[in-house]
């Protein structure tokens, strides 16, 4: 990685994985100015996921995801903070599952909806009102 301030070549100082975030944090110094600062490197989402859409693969856009649990959890005094981590927690979840990189959205309604059920009631009731795929019928 170059340097922010001088463009030279930087050395990690500290790394420490942030599995909450499946991210690695590192701490980085310049070899020429000296300055220290500090990455966030996380997997690029979209060119890994694919979410299956009338029955072709499209980009998985965290966004979209992160956008409707806000929606959801707008109530919540921290609801940007909260809708991020609920976000992150979806992620996981699907990574966790058998048969990745692929996914339905449905199958992404249900784990958005099971993290918000653990989380907010209102919230999930809210996410459940805007999903037909999770209304019992």
């Amino acid at each position: 990685m170059v340097c922010l301030y001088c463009g030279g070549d930087t050395r990690v100082g500290n790394s420490r994985l942030q599995r909450r975030n499946n991210q690695v944090w590192r701490r980085r110094v310049c070899k020429r100015c000296s300055a220290v600062f500090t990455t966030h490197e996380a997997i690029d989402l979209s060119s890994t996921l694919l979410v299956v859409v009338g029955g072709l693969p499209k980009p998985f856009v965290t966004d979209m995801l992160f956008t409707e649990l806000l929606l959801a959890m707008s109530h919540r005094k921290n609801a940007y903070l909260d809708a991020r981590e609920a976000t992150n927690t979806v992620i996981k979840r699907l990574l966790e599952l058998p048969g990745k990189p692929l996914y339905s959205p449905p199958q992404i309604s249900l784990i958005a909806g099971d993290v918000l059920k653990k989380l907010d009631k209102r919230a999930h009731l809210r996410y459940v009102a805007e999903h037909e795929s999770l209304q019992i019928k």
